[in-house]
Parts: structure tokens; C-alpha cells; sequence
């Protein structure tokens, strides 16, 4: 599984051209995050990465993709403070953090590292 950081403008409709592009391409967007300030960066995980790349790259923006990898936390309090200390606590800087599905008693995350 991938994550793709697009830089996009930060204007209006720039997000909605990105998620049209995947979504034309028929790739469905799994999970994801965006934010602005002087430019704007969306962060998604699809469900085809090739096709990702390829649905970007036609579209012109910029963009890189790292690898995510999935846990499976209980889902109760402190259970995501508890999984990133024990990143912390063996050097491994978490880039990025989505929660993928909730499923009764448990959480599934993704997240990429540097």
C-alpha cells in the first residue's frame, strides 16, 4: 500500500480536479487529508497505486509516494498514544497517520515512517 503527497494550488476546485482524475481513472480513494496554507497538500491512499501514479501524472500535478504500513490497534483510549511511543521509543519518525477502518474493537491505521 502507498500514500501520495500532491501539491496542489490552493484554490478552489484544485482538490476536486485531483479526486475527479482518480475517480475517472475508476480508483477508489481509501483514505485521506488535506490542508492549506501558502499551497495546498492532499495526502490519499488509493486502491491501485499504479494507476494512481498514472491518473497524476496525465493530470500535471506534483507529487511524491512513500510506502504505508498497517496496524491494528484495540480501540479504546491511549491505544494510538501507546503505538507511537513505541515508534518514538525506537527512533522511528512517523511521517504520516490515517485511520483506515473501525470495526467494533478495533482500529485499522496506516502510516508511513522517514
Amino acid at each position: 500500500m502507498h500514500e501520495f503527497l500532491i501539491t496542489l494550488e490552493d484554490r478552489p476546485g484544485s482538490m476536486a480536479e485531483c479526486c475527479e482524475a482518480i475517480g475517472d481513472a475508476g480508483i477508489n480513494i481509501i483514505a485521506g487529508a488535506g490542508l492549506a496554507s501558502s499551497s495546498a497538500i492532499a495526502a490519499i491512499v488509493t486502491d491501485d497505486a499504479d494507476s494512481t501514479v498514472t491518473a497524476l501524472e496525465l493530470l500535471g500535478v506534483e507529487f511524491s509516494m512513500r510506502d504505508l504500513y498497517t496496524a491494528t490497534l484495540s480501540h479504546e483510549p491511549g491505544s494510538l498514544g501507546a503505538f507511537t511511543r513505541g515508534l518514538a521509543e525506537n527512533g522511528i519518525n512517523l511521517q504520516s497517520i490515517y485511520i483506515m477502518s473501525t470495526d467494533g474493537d478495533e482500529v485499522e491505521i496506516g502510516y508511513s515512517t522517514a
